[in-house]
């Protein structure tokens, strides 16, 4: 206890420096005005975004790293509304690895510069600033209300050199125009991937120009995910065409505009590369080392997603109640929730994110086939794990 409050030098020094402390504290707490304020001039601190680079929290599989990459994009250069760079500024903000601005052709369409590099030019320098991988690219695109759309639809063209070299100069492509570029493209080593399958019209079948086009050897990749949409058949392509499968949000207008980051991170692909060189997701795609991911949902092979579940999701037991319950922990360290289902007893377990879940089940239970509900293997089967093989 304190001694009582006196006159004298000593308590009278300590009284004033709990006063200045106290005043400070109080200071502090004041919303936003900061202590060189005068009645001239004011600032309101800690109102303003600190734009720190955001995490997402995927953990690393196989030995290489999980590049978070959305590999479709659009600028005010064709379609899109915004700026190139402002790209580069929305994947550092919520933790991107890599993106690629894939503007349609002819580029630019709204301004005189014909330059069809220009949104990746514009973008280079904030890329570099952030530590964001900046993939050249393009979108080869014909026209959605031609009757021919479906045979050639929306292709994107990656790791391109010079996209000059593949802008024919016309707002809609052919499929003779479209196969002559696409023949330059495989001698030159371009990646390409079919775009949003069952768009417009929510019928995800290949044309049979498509699938002769993948025999060729000219297409490499297909959109599983693409903007809000999901297309389930184009999971059986990944293994019947020996596919990368993608995700990506096609976006042209503001990330944070068309998705609710704080429900989920935005369509992306995640790319298992060596590093966040070009070279390295260049190498990953065409390896086919992707998972498609979007809303909190994973499409594609299971010698991929079950190792980023595994990674991602233990399983302890932790001890019983006195029922003879045995209590697991499930320990997710990534942003997913995953959702799993025990068929067997119609029950479902959610390993919410960044966290661990407590769960009760007898010893018989702990031996079922769980599905993770929010990960497919086919368009009509998702992975299965037992949830002892999640012991570590």
């Amino acid at each position: 206890m304190e001694p009582p409050f006196t006159y004298n030098s000593f308590n009278l020094l300590h009284f004033m420096k709990k006063m200045i402390l106290l005043a400070a504290a109080m200071a502090a707490t004041l919303p936003g005005i900061a202590q060189t304020d005068t009645i001239q001039y004011r600032t309101f601190q800690g109102y303003l975004n600190p734009h720190e680079r955001g995490t997402i929290h995927i953990p690393d599989i196989l030995g290489y790293r999980t590049i978070k990459a959305d590999l479709h994009l659009h600028t005010h250069q064709s379609d899109g509304g915004v700026a190139p760079y402002f790209r580069v500024w929305e994947a550092y903000q919520e933790g991107l690895d890599a993106i690629a601005l894939t503007d349609h052709q002819p580029m630019p369409r709204y301004n005189k510069n014909p330059d069809g590099n220009i949104s990746h030019l514009q973008a280079v320098k904030d890329a570099e600033d952030r530590g964001i991988t900046l993939i050249r690219g393009a979108e080869l695109t014909s026209m959605a209300w031609r009757a021919n759309f479906k045979d050639v639809g929306h292709i994107n063209l990656l790791f391109t050199t010079d996209n000059n070299r593949y802008f024919p100069r016309t707002d809609d492509v052919t499929a003779h125009q479209a196969d002559s570029v696409l023949a330059v493209a495989q001698a030159d080593s371009v990646w390409v991937t079919a775009n949003h399958p069952g768009w417009p019209d929510k019928d995800s079948e290949f044309s049979q120009w498509l699938i002769g086009q993948i025999k060729k050897g000219r297409i490499h990749g297909v959109e599983i995910f693409n903007d809000f949409e999901f297309y389930p058949r184009a999971i059986d392509y990944v293994y019947d065409y020996n596919l990368t499968p993608i995700g990506a949000t096609d976006c042209h207008w503001p990330i944070a505009w068309r998705f609710d980051l704080k429900r989920a991170h935005r369509p992306m692909t995640l790319i298992f590369a060596r590093d966040n060189s070009v070279a390295a997701i260049r190498e990953a795609l065409f390896a086919r080392r992707s998972v498609a991911y979007s809303d909190n949902t994973l499409a594609g092979r299971k010698e991929y997603v079950e190792p980023l579940l595994r990674a991602s999701v233990t399983a302890e037991k932790t001890g019983r109640t006195r029922k003879g319950k045995i209590e697991v922990a499930l320990k997710n360290v990534s942003d997913i929730p995953y959702r799993f289902a025990d068929p067997a007893t119609n029950r479902l377990m959610v390993a919410a994110p960044l966290t661990t879940t407590y769960v009760w089940m007898d010893d018989a239970e702990m031996k079922h086939t769980w599905l993770v509900r929010n990960i497919y293997i086919r368009p009509d089967k998702h992975l299965e794990i037992q949830p002892l093989s999640l012991q570590r």
